[in-house]
């Protein structure tokens, strides 16, 4: 399982069960509970695998002795971890990812000693792992919830290089002890052996500048001879730095190697820290920055570091000013832009400061990385010290169809529903959704099992809003407190089509028409011209020219673009079809609809069948069971037309009723082929998704010519037909008043 770190202090992993301290008596008799948080946090560009527990194991020690093993603990989200022991006595000692363990399957209940148990070694042979070994402990007696504090069990080197002017080329630690314990004692202890190795990490490109990143991990150690080889280009010209590591390298700590200076006066330093921020001691010979802290005026978050060299900048947006301090006449250059940052120089108010410097930074938006602005001095035009602006990217994470612009604005200037994406948020963060006024709450939040944020898309059936505006939603995330807020905005433009719900399927009402891609070619809820009860009953009365227009186009798959029947003097056709067409039953259904809508499949016309060819018999109004037993009513009406100034003959209707809601199904029928006159006026062939080569279709005959014969067929049809398409609504999660 994976965890996202961002600014806090400690991690809550997730755990086996839901019991928190204040519920503690709340817990099944004899089980205990621990919650473990992971001490420290990554420094700069901290990996996946320095928080991940693959595995979780416990070892109880009653009086010295191993008293049980549990050999796999279950983790869930509420941060806890439960077990029961034979008996409430001695210490629970937690192992996390320990599979590289020597000696850890030999441990044996009731033989082995805690002494055993403290001697387990691990070895890292590689730069890199995959997940870090951690441990913790607790007493088993005493309170039935408890909070356990894991440690990793290694050390990290970092490289840091901000000097101006200066590349990284390699970086190497000499005589590093391959071997470590995986438990912690009082002292560091070394294991007995001379088994050393170097690391060593080139940056191929040559060009390891203005930023930090971690190199390795390395067993805790004593050792006495850890030596540091860095190469590099200074304008130029190439230079070996050499310096040492302590002489006890603990685990849980960052060491960075810090490059700083200029030319012949570069120089490392190792600056040793916890997890948490890598800062630290500062090795003796390192010159005080040129940051005055104590008369620099910092925004909450706003941190300066040890060295007061390096300014870290919160994301959330601040404004801050900086003193900094020079020789009498130095200046500032200002180096680098970041989006949404202002850096401005003021006059200094004492001799002793070079300038102050006012920086206003806007929230960084989701997705953004780490970036930098560098304040560097001169002093008679010689520089002499830079300072650092480390503007940190955004940890909220962004998944899914959203997106932000540099202003915070997602648009997606079409119709879309249905999960827009999903919003990770950092610890202590809280989200919300505003909207403006009476608007519609168009939007919703739905957390999921992993904490992550759903944010949905809703629809309205039937909104006689959805012509075509713009609708806006604005998502808000906070601190606990309420403060620094980022407000993100998200636009989408509101269309629907008219629909009816049969048994939980929303049908639309009429056939599409024109490009199906533009709701601006179909008919819309606003002009509507007709209930749902009384469509049959409009289409048998309105005027032919609206008919024709409500009758909609017919379609070839691959083709978005609607054919209309026309007219060449002698027969009718049906304009700009073609010899040949994609497979409706096998495209993606929403490829020829509007968006949010799709081709109806198999199942939703059986719905109003009780099989796959089927007499709905002739014109009047019967009964009928489906296959799945539900109760219908079909009417069946016909209405002889003239379309274009020229006879078209009988066009049939079908009224489906089921529990008081109605659903007309009618069309034009299909053209055969690319011959005029080719038009099978009763035979309606429907745009079918799911099968490749049966759709559904209505073979009709007028009564006058052959009564009582009116068929609902799901048959094989071939490509070139052309189809008339009756949409469905995709389902949607959230339908909103």
């Amino acid at each position: 399982m994976k965890y996202n770190l961002y600014l806090i202090f400690s991690l809550l992993l997730l755990v086996s069960c839901s019991q928190k301290e204040d519920v503690a008596g709340e817990l099944p008799q004899g089980t205990i509970a621990a919650q473990l948080k992971i001490s420290g946090m990554p420094g700069v560009c901290g990996s996946d695998a320095e928080v991940d527990i693959k595995d979780l194991q416990g070892f109880r020690f009653e009086d010295g002795v191993l008293a049980e093993v549990f050999p796999s603990l279950a983790l869930d989200k509420e941060g806890m971890c439960a077990f029961v022991p034979k008996r409430e006595k001695g210490d629970l000692y937690f192992l996390a990812n320990a599979g590289a363990a020597e000696g850890l399957d030999k441990l044996k209940p009731g033989v082995s000693l805690l002494d055993d148990f403290m001697e387990l070694e691990v070895s890292f042979p590689s730069l890199s792992l995959e997940v870090l070994p951690m441990t913790g402990s607790m007493a088993v007696e005493g309170k039935h919830t408890k909070s356990v504090l894991m440690k990793r069990s290694v050390a990290r080197i970092d490289l840091s290089s901000f000097a101006k002017g200066v590349s990284v080329k390699s970086v190497a630690v000499r005589n590093v002890l391959t071997n470590g314990y995986m438990n912690e004692s009082e002292v560091v202890r070394t294991p007995e052996t001379d088994e050393k190795t170097d690391f060593e990490k080139v940056f191929e490109d040559g060009c390891f500048m203005n930023r930090s990143e971690p190199l390795f991990y390395m067993a805790e150690q004593k050792n006495a001879g850890l030596a540091v080889e860095i190469l590099l280009n200074c304008n130029g010209s190439w230079q070996r730095l050499e310096a040492r590591l302590p002489e006890t390298i603990r685990r849980n700590t960052v060491y960075d190697l810090q490059v700083s200076g200029l030319g012949a006066s570069a120089k490392v330093d190792v600056i040793a820290g916890d997890w948490e921020s890598g800062d630290g001691t500062v090795s003796e010979n390192r010159p005080l920055g040129v940051i005055d802290a104590s008369a620099s005026e910092l925004s909450g978050g706003v941190r300066i570091n040890a060295t007061n060299d390096t300014v870290h900048v919160p994301y959330y947006g601040s404004d801050f000013r900086l003193a900094l301090l020079g020789e009498e006449g130095a200046r500032i250059k200002v180096e680098g832009t970041v989006d949404g940052v202002i850096v401005n120089q003021t006059a200094a108010r004492t001799l002793q400061k070079v300038a102050e410097v006012s920086v206003s930074n806007k929230v960084r938006m989701p997705g953004t990385k780490k970036e930098y602005i560098y304040l560097d001095v001169y002093s008679r035009d010689t520089y002499a010290a830079r300072v650092v602006l480390v503007f940190e990217g955004s940890p909220v994470k962004l998944e899914g169809q959203i997106r932000f612009d540099s202003d915070g604005i997602c648009d997606f200037n079409r119709y879309i529903d249905g999960e827009l994406g999903m919003i990770t948020l950092p610890e202590g963060r809280e989200i919300r959704l505003e909207f403006a006024g009476d608007s519609p709450h168009w939007m919703k939040l739905d957390q999921n099992e992993e904490g992550s944020w759903r944010l949905l898309g809703g629809w309205k059936p039937n909104d006689p809003e959805a012509d075509g505006r713009v609708q806006e939603g604005k998502i808000v995330i906070s601190g606990t407190d309420g403060l620094h807020r980022e407000v993100y905005t998200v636009r989408r433009i509101n269309w629907g089509l008219p629909v009816v719900n049969i048994h939980g399927t929303w049908w639309c009402k009429y056939n599409l028409r024109g490009n199906v891609k533009r709701f601006e070619d179909q008919v819309l809820i606003q002009s509507d011209p007709a209930t749902q009860e009384n469509l049959a009953q409009y289409l048998m009365s309105c005027s032919e020219s609206e008919l024709l227009a409500l009758m909609g186009h017919q379609y070839q798959g691959g083709n978005n673009d609607g054919l209309p029947l026309s007219h060449n003097g002698n027969s009718f056709y049906y304009d700009g079809m073609k010899s040949s067409g994609q497979n409706f039953g096998t495209m993606d259904p929403s490829e020829m609809a509007p968006d949010g809508y799709r081709i109806p499949s198999y199942e939703d016309y059986a719905f109003f069948s009780w099989g796959d060819n089927v007499n709905l018999g002739g014109v009047g109004s019967r009964p009928f069971n489906n296959k799945t037993g539900q109760r219908l009513n079909v009417t069946v009406a016909e209405r002889d037309v003239s379309f274009l100034g020229n006879h078209f003959g009988v066009v049939p209707f079908y009224d489906f009723e089921q529990d008081g809601n109605h659903w007309v199904l009618y069309g034009l029928g299909h053209q055969w082929n690319t011959t005029p006159g080719s038009i099978a006026r009763m035979n309606i062939l429907f745009a079918t998704y799911g099968h490749s080569s049966n759709t559904w279709g209505m073979e009709g005959y007028a009564s006058s010519e052959n009564p009582g014969n009116n068929w609902f067929k799901f048959v094989p049809q071939n490509s070139q037909k052309t189809r008339t398409i009756r949409c469905v609504k995709n389902a949607v999660e959230y339908i909103y008043d």
